[in-house]
């Protein structure tokens, strides 16, 4: 037994210092990436120190050493002549080394993702972009990307082991064709979501007016509704489907800043200029002074019709946000008010004169009138006479 035993021995030993040797050396391999690896893959980067880069870094590394060692370990294996001899073990060597395999891609690459996804969130909120209403959409986007991922890392992983997917994605087709059917509003709200968190028609802060008429600003974008805080402070709630299709203004985009027109009047006795040149003073004056208002606005006036009873004209004004509009606009109407009455410049208001044209049937009824009169005269005239004597 003894000699038998030192048979074997002396025949496998080529054999086992050769895998040896083989899963050393990857293994001194993957110990030089996982100690040098980071300093040579940063000498290819733009390295600035930040977070992600070194997350990108330490991924790349980490894979190239996982790389590194299941090849040494495969092939130290598959050196063995007990392995290369046997095609059902050399199988199962190869399926649990795919497998393997798979599961440190899909961690690699999932890492990348969402290292990629911090990356694009902070460029764009460093770009000036809403912090919240930017990591909403990445979040939702990056767990998307994840659940792709790792559904076809799945699949692969039943494919490699042998497993016949034509069933399975058979009964998987029937199931999510009535899973479809059963929540067709809900599935169309939620694509309605990914279609307003990618195109960005309305962000959240945004204040907009709906297809209605209402106004009001944007607090959140869900996955199946979004909720509008009206001017009255209360909420409407729209489902996503609807309010994709629906047209709406946003007077946020593209920026917060808009006009406002105020209509004006004078008599057609005013001196036009003098009117020109006092209004131009309150609007200036109130650019500068009212919270909200641009105050590097230049004011206009821009003169419009004669109309029926006074001259009309329209003051431009700007405010950096839509609810401003209301206190700059209240406000000029009563400073511009007071300086036309200090300055004798007159607001008209609508008169209108009617002229009454005797017609011939009037004419008639007065002469009639009239003889009625004279005739009702001599008969007091007479009863008078009557009574004296």
């Amino acid at each position: 037994m003894a000699k038998l035993h030192t048979t074997w021995l002396q025949g496998n030993l080529v054999s086992m210092l050769t895998a040896a040797g083989i899963l050393a050396a990857f293994l001194v391999a993957a110990l030089l990436v996982r100690l040098t690896g980071a300093s040579i893959m940063r000498r290819y980067l733009n390295h600035n120190g930040s977070e992600h880069e070194e997350g990108l870094v330490c991924t790349l590394r980490s894979l190239l050493t996982w790389v590194l060692v299941l090849a040494g370990v495969y092939y130290s294996l598959a050196s063995l002549p007990e392995i290369d001899n046997s095609p059902h073990l050399s199988m199962l060597l190869s399926r649990a080394l795919d497998v393997i395999a798979i599961i440190v891609v899909t961690w690699a690459v999932i890492r990348a993702i969402n290292l990629f996804m911090m990356w694009r969130t902070n460029i764009a909120v460093a770009r000036g972009a809403a912090s919240r209403d930017i990591t909403h959409q990445v979040n939702t986007l990056r767990k998307v990307l994840d659940i792709i991922v790792f559904v076809i890392a799945l699949l692969y992983i039943l494919s490699t082991s042998g497993v016949n997917l034509s069933p399975l994605l058979a009964s998987g087709a029937v199931g999510g064709l009535a899973v479809a059917l059963a929540a067709q509003d809900t599935l169309s709200n939620l694509f309605a979501g990914f279609y307003l968190g990618l195109d960005r028609p309305i962000r959240e802060g945004d204040f907009i007016q709906l297809e209605s008429g209402q106004q009001g600003t944007v607090m959140e974008i869900g996955w199946r509704n979004t909720r509008i805080r009206l001017l009255p402070n209360n909420v409407v709630v729209i489902p996503n489907a609807k309010l994709s299709q629906s047209v709406f203004t946003n007077y946020t985009l593209p920026v917060a800043d808009m006009s406002l027109y105020v209509n004006c009047g004078v008599a057609y006795d005013s001196d036009l200029e003098l009117v020109e040149r006092v209004t131009l003073e309150v609007a200036s004056s109130l650019q500068a002074e009212i919270p909200g208002a641009d105050p590097t606005w230049t004011p206009s006036v821009t003169w419009k019709e004669f109309a029926n009873s006074s001259i009309n004209f329209t003051v431009g004004l700007r405010v950096k946000e839509f609810n401003a509009q209301y206190k700059l606009q209240s406000e000029f109407i009563k400073a511009i008010y007071k300086r036309f009455n200090q300055e004798g410049i007159n607001i008209p208001f609508p008169t209108q004169t009617v002229y009454l044209m005797p017609s011939a049937s009037t004419a008639k009824s007065d002469v009639v009138t009239a003889l009625i009169g004279q005739e009702l005269q001599r008969d007091n005239a007479d009863m008078r006479e009557q009574v004296i004597s």
